[in-house]
Parts: C-alpha cells; structure tokens; sequence
C-alpha cells in the first residue's frame, strides 16, 4: 500500500514538475520578443527534454490526463508558424510517442500523427513505428479501431512503397470495420477492401494511390494536408471544376469513379 501510494506521489509529482516546467515556459515567451530564433530554439529544448521525460516515465493512472496535456502541447507546437517556418516540425514524432504511448485508444491521434509526422515532418518511417507500437494495445471491440488501420496502410502504400504491407494493413482495417456496420464503418470497409484489391492486381496500381491522397483529403486537418493531396490527385488525373455558386468540386478519373461506385 505504502509503495503503491509512493508511486502515485512520483507520479503526481513528475506530471507536476512538467506544468511547472510549462508554466515558466509560457511566462518566459509571454516576456520576450516571438520573432525571436535563440528564444524559439530555447523553447524547443525545453520541449525535447520534457518530451523524453514523458517518454520513459510510467503515467501510474494518469495517462489519459498526460496524453491530453501533451495533445495541447503539440497544438501550441504546431500552431506556431513562425517559429515552424524557422525551426521545422522535427518534434512532432516525440510529441506522439508521448501522446500514443499514454493513451493508444486515442484513435485521431493516429490521424494526426500519420499526416504530421509524414508531411510536415518527413519522417514517415517512424511515424510508422509509434503508431505500430501503440497498435499493438488496440482491439477490434476498441471504437473507431480500424482507423488506425486504414491510415497505416495509407501510408505504407503512398510514402513507403510497401503493397504487400499495405494490403495487410488494408485487409485488418476492413476486417475490423465490418461488424461495427455503421456509415462510417461499412465506408472504411469500402474504401480499405478496394485499394488491397487493386495493389494485389498491381503493386503500383494509380489508382489505389489515388484512393489514397482522397482518404488523406478526406481526414485532412490542416490546408497544407489538403494542398498537398489535391495537388497529388491532379497529378493522377482529377480536374477541379467550380461550380456556379463558387463551391470547388474534384472530378476524380474515371477510372477511381468505377472502383468506387463499385
């Protein structure tokens, strides 16, 4: 009892010592000029050396608390263009193996780190690795479950080249989506189901790729994501069309249309 209750106080402590940490942090920025490179490179050590703290350190109970913590800190990190402009986002794959390896049932996270960690930070190779890890804690009964699936496969085929990877990934994610038989569920079944089809038929199948950037479109949480996907579907044949009311519409090549329409 004595141990266990000692072990919450180390817990307690640390994650108190970390807002700590955070609040100086803040006051410190909140005192200085931001457009500033040392403040910001300053603000990024801090960050690193928290990040690695929370890495390696048991949550002992409060692990939904430290992911959502440090879910807010990524979004102040991210949302910091100025500094990103100047710096980089090389932070964002420490942010997750934090934020995931807290709470691996955090389902948009996976969404969040697969579009961050590949195109902003260019890592997606180890994006890969802390989503796969936090896998391994998830089950089929977990909602939203086979999400993390379909975003693996995602990028196993568009940013690894693997099609024998991503038609697993693929074929889990159907696998788990279809007893749910919701909208949302029998959609990812869909979508999951013809793109390993179609890297069976073809490992470097473009329309599988196309599917693809329209899935990263789709789940897309910021411009540049979305930028960035539009641009790769034009390049594989869609055409942007304005309509009368000003609204934008992708027309997608036929070919995507008919695996779709099924």
């Amino acid at each position: 009892m004595n141990k266990t209750l000692a072990n919450i106080g180390i817990g307690v402590a640390a994650f108190a010592a970390a807002v700590g940490l955070q609040m100086q942090r803040q006051t410190f920025l909140t005192s200085q000029q931001q457009n500033n490179l040392p403040l910001w490179q300053q603000q990024q050590a801090i960050t690193q050396t928290q990040l690695r703290l929370w890495r390696d350190l048991p949550a002992l109970g409060f692990n939904n608390m430290v992911a959502d913590f440090w879910l807010i800190q990524f979004n102040v990190y991210f949302g910091d263009d100025e500094a990103r402009a100047a710096l980089g986002y090389d932070l964002v794959p420490a942010f997750f193996e934090v934020i995931l390896g807290q709470d691996p049932r955090f389902v948009r996270a996976y969404l969040m780190l697969s579009t961050t960690g590949s195109l902003y930070a260019g890592e997606p190779e180890r994006s890969l690795q802390i989503a796969a890890r936090a896998m391994e804690r998830l089950t089929p009964a977990v909602p939203d479950s086979y999400y993390p699936w379909l975003y693996r496969g995602i990028d196993e085929m568009l940013f690894l080249g693997d099609g024998q990877a991503a038609i697993r990934s693929f074929e889990t994610a159907a696998a788990w989506a279809k007893p749910w038989n919701t909208p949302a569920s029998q959609a990812a079944v869909q979508r999951a189901t013809i793109s390993a089809e179609l890297l069976r038929e073809n490992p470097d199948s473009r329309v599988a790729k196309a599917i693809g950037w329209l899935s990263i479109f789709g789940y897309a949480t910021t411009p540049r994501v979305r930028a960035i996907a539009l641009q790769k579907l034009v390049a594989a044949g869609a055409k942007v069309q304005t309509l009368p009311d000003g609204r934008r519409v992708i027309i997608l090549p036929k070919e995507v249309q008919e695996r779709l329409r099924g």
